[in-house]
Order: structure tokens, then sequence, then C-alpha cells
């Protein structure tokens, strides 16, 4: 049984013609070959739609097509730091996008955020100091550009229970730390004070 007319071409079907119809007027055959060519453009466009609306490959107005899906703007609220343009580039933008999904599929607890920050973040740290009293301190380490520092602060990016307070604190780890030595909390003479 023959494949999809995307795996297969125009000229594929065209050479199925048997003979009796090979001969008829040309403007039959053209007409076969011609709506057989609107089928393959509309079968080629539907299959691109799966790349084209990719978070991953998205750019530009798809983006933006994404972005109202999920509901939010490429243009921000507030006046970043800088001098920077309020309306952020595709790169920050998908992140942006990334952090809004995973906060409406968040379950509220802290030890899901870890996961999250490694996937949006690779090599980045985030640890986080509960303080009991409505209100956390979010230690973040890694490599930030003053827009993602800013969508971070301003709690575009980490997602957050109703009613607390996250207060942020940007710095590379180690962070100073006691009864612990690893890449995120070290001791005297390795550990940053924040």
């Amino acid at each position: 049984m023959a494949g999809p007319i995307e795996s297969l071409g125009v000229g594929y079907y065209m050479r199925l013609l048997t003979w009796q119809y090979k001969t008829l007027p040309v403007f039959t055959v053209q007409w076969l070959q011609d709506v057989l060519t609107i089928i393959n453009d509309v079968t080629d466009c539907l299959q691109s739609m799966d790349t084209v609306f990719d978070l991953d490959y998205a750019e530009g107005a798809q983006l933006d097509i994404l972005g109202q899906i999920i509901g939010v703007s490429r243009t921000v609220t507030f006046q970043p730091t800088g001098s920077v343009s309020p309306i952020l580039d595709d790169a920050t933008y998908r992140i942006l996008l990334r952090a809004t999904l995973f906060n409406n599929l968040w379950d509220g607890t802290v030890g899901s955020l870890y996961p999250f920050w490694q996937t949006m973040f690779p090599g980045g740290r985030i640890a986080i100091d509960d303080h009991q009293n409505m209100s956390a301190t979010i230690l973040l380490g890694g490599s930030f550009s003053s827009i993602l520092q800013d969508l971070i602060t301003n709690g575009y990016i980490v997602p957050r229970p109703q009613g607390v307070l996250y207060n942020y604190t940007f710095a590379d780890p180690p962070f100073f730390g006691f009864d612990r030595e690893d890449s995120l909390i070290a001791g005297l003479g390795v550990g940053k004070w924040i």
C-alpha cells in the first residue's frame, strides 16, 4: 500500500497513471498534477506546524502566538534596569513561557523547584531558605542577564505560593555554610558570604 503523499511526492502519483490516462490531453494530466501539488503543499504545511510551533524551535511570530495561547505577553509590565527594552527577545521570551507553563503545573512543593531550575538554567543553582513565616530567601547562582534578573525579582520566573514573600540573592556558588561541603555550600575560605 502506498504511503502518505508527503513522503512520496507528486511525481510518484503521476507515474501511477495507467497508459490510457497518460495519453489524455495535456490539460487533464496537468490538472491532476496541479491538484496533487496543492495537496502535497497543504500536507507539508501541516507537518511543519509541529516544528514551527514547538517551544524549542518557534521564533518571532510563532513564539508570539504561543505566548497568546499560554497567556503571557512578550512585553513586560515593568521597566527593566539598564535601559533594556521591556519587549523580550526570543530566547528570554522562551524562558518566560517555559516558566509560566511550569508555574501552571507546579505542585507547590519546594522539592519540585530544584529539577525545574536545572531544566531552565542548566548549571545554575538555587537554594531555598524557608523562614516558616510566609517568607523565603532564594539564593540563585549562575550567570543571569540583567533582564533575567529583573524577571526573577519581579516574580515572573520562580513559582511562588500565594501570600509568600520571596527575597532573592544572586551570587555564584558555593555559598558559605556549615555542616555541608558540596558545589552549593562550602565552609570558610571557599564559601561566599551572601
